[in-house]
Formats: structure tokens, sequence, C-alpha cells
């Protein structure tokens, strides 16, 4: 019997002589497939031993009923209180479609989620292109939706946050209300949306002939303690800050108070990403929030239709949702 788990849907399509979405067809028992070509199907799958994961439409027509969503232990951190948010998005997304969300640890190798036949469908976050888990899921044939960009030439199934327009806009409108003197401060992870959202600043202060200042830390808090006092500490101290994050504002919030400085009088601050961190700051940020309830059903949605067999469906991108709270007038 052939090796189960190097058989593959297009190990079954080349013998067959048939295409991926063909095989794809017999197996859920959908689209037009002459009869001849569906018993050829069928008799390459037995002699190879492919065994259909149990999120599509296999022979006995059953489903999984749950969705994976792989995470790596630093995403169940308290302190990080967006990703906890955007797993609670899914999660109701997922109930929505009468499925259940099922949290797989994110090391672990994706094959082995996909050999287990436990799920119809996986949901994968913090992509960016080259994700190798995404070739992988592509050969094997299973569904999935990712929160991020990938190579449009592999998959269009994903959806992001255009945080360089976002930023950009938000940055305009900080100087449009008169600011001048402006800086942002941001991670220096070298992740795309970190870069992205410090690009964005750069790119409405250069439109506006203003040189801005720019500072990048590390997450540690002791780093970012230290880069939020250089900045408030300068001599010319900037009268607006924008951070890539609400977590990064916070820690502004905490250092203006003690000194002296009032935030959204003295100094306009503006945040990044519009989770509980965000509405738990006084005075309330003005922040951009990511729609993460809309973002969830669209992942979960677009998941599963691809599990009904929807095919070359529109990748999503979107921009961040400005809230207007007090640390910012606009």
């Amino acid at each position: 019997m052939a090796d189960l788990r190097r058989v593959t849907m297009r190990d079954v399509a080349d013998a067959a002589n048939v295409s991926v979405q063909t095989v794809s067809n017999v197996l859920r028992n959908r689209g037009r497939v002459a009869a001849s070509t569906r018993t050829r199907v069928l008799e390459v799958i037995d002699r190879m031993g492919y065994r259909p994961h149990a999120g599509a439409s296999s022979l006995r027509t059953r489903r999984a009923e749950r969705v994976a969503h792989p995470i790596f232990p630093g995403e169940l951190d308290p302190s990080n209180t967006i990703m906890l948010e955007f797993i609670r998005a899914l999660t109701a997304a997922a109930g929505r479609r009468r499925h259940s969300l099922v949290l797989v640890d994110g090391a672990d190798d994706v094959d082995e989620l996909i050999r287990s036949g436990t799920v119809d469908a996986v949901v994968l976050a913090d992509v960016a292109a080259g994700d190798p888990r995404v070739p992988t899921l592509l050969e094997r044939g299973v569904p999935f939706a990712c929160f991020g960009r990938i190579d449009p030439e592999i998959s269009t199934n994903w959806i992001d946050i255009d945080s360089r327009a976002s930023v950009c806009d938000l940055t305009s409108r900080l100087i449009a209300a008169g600011h001048r003197d402006l800086a942002f401060i941001g991670y220096q992870t070298g992740s795309r949306w970190d870069v992205d959202r410090e690009n964005g600043f750069r790119d409405a202060t250069a439109a506006a002939g203003l040189a801005g200042q720019v500072r990048t830390t590390a997450s540690a808090p002791t780093a970012v303690h230290a880069a939020v006092e250089e900045l408030l500490d300068r001599d010319s101290r900037p009268t607006a800050i924008v951070s890539g994050s609400d977590v990064l504002a916070g820690h502004i919030y905490a250092e203006a108070a003690r000194r002296g400085i009032r935030i959204g009088d003295d100094l306009s601050v503006t945040g990044f990403d519009g989770g509980m961190a965000a509405r738990l700051l006084r005075p309330t940020l003005t922040t951009l929030a990511i729609p993460l309830p809309d973002i969830g059903d669209w992942l979960i949605d677009r998941a599963l239709d691809t599990v009904d067999g929807a095919t070359e469906l529109p990748s999503k991108l979107i921009t961040a949702d400005l809230v207007v709270g007090e640390s910012a007038r606009l």
C-alpha cells in the first residue's frame, strides 16, 4: 500500500490524468464529472490509498464541523488583548456557521493537522508572503483563509489591513489640524505591518514637506520606556505622537503623566489596533481600530465557502476604522 503520509490530492490527480479540482469534485460529489472519469478517480484513490481529510465532503459525505486556528504561545498572553479579541471574533463567526473553532499549536507541523482529518478548514493569522503553511494546505486540498497578504499568484484567500494607507490618512489629519512637529513610535520587528505603519507616517509627513521624527523600539517594556522618554524629553518635544499600537500609546500616557504633560491638551497621541487597551485609557484614545468582527466573519465565510466548492474568489484589502477620542482632536 502507498505511504498515506505521502499521497496527496495532487498525486491522485496526476495518476488519474485529471485536475486537482476534478478530484475535489469527485470527493465532494459536486460539479459535472463524467461517469467514466469519476470511476477512474475512485479507482486511483483506492489503489493509492489516498485518505481525504474530513473537512472536504468526503466519500462518506460527512464534515467535522470544526475550523482550526494555529496559534503560538505569545498569542494567548493576557497582555495581548488584540489577539484574544481576534480569537473571540473567529469563535463567534464559526458559531454563526454552526462550526466550532479549534485552537491548535502553531509550532506543530500543519501537515500533521491535515492528516488528522479532524477539521474542515484552517484559518491562519499573521501571514506574510512566503509562509510555508500555505503551499502545504494548497497541495493537500484543504480549504483555508488567511489574515495577512500572501503571494497573489498562489491564492487570493486572504484579507488584510492596509496599515500604510490607514496611518497615512491619520497623520494627514493631524497635519490638517495644525500639527507641524510630529513623531512616530513603532516596534522594530521588521514585520510588514509594523513597517507599513511607519511608512504611512513617512508618506504623510513627506507629502506635507515635514521632517517628522521616527523612533522604533524592541517590545520589551524597558526598551519602550527608554524610547518614550527620549521623545518626551527632547528640547523640541513633538506636539503629536503617532503610535504603532495602542499599547505603545499607553506607555506614552504613563510617561506624560509623570511629567505633567496633559494628553489631548499639551500632547496629541494616537494608537493602532482599537482593542481593550485603547478602551481603558483616559482621556479616551484616538486610534485606528482593526474591525475584528468583520474580519472574523470574512475569514470563516471564505474558508467554509471554499469547503462548499467556491473558487476564484477575490482577496480583500481594507483600511482600519478611525475612532476619534479625546487624545487627539481631528
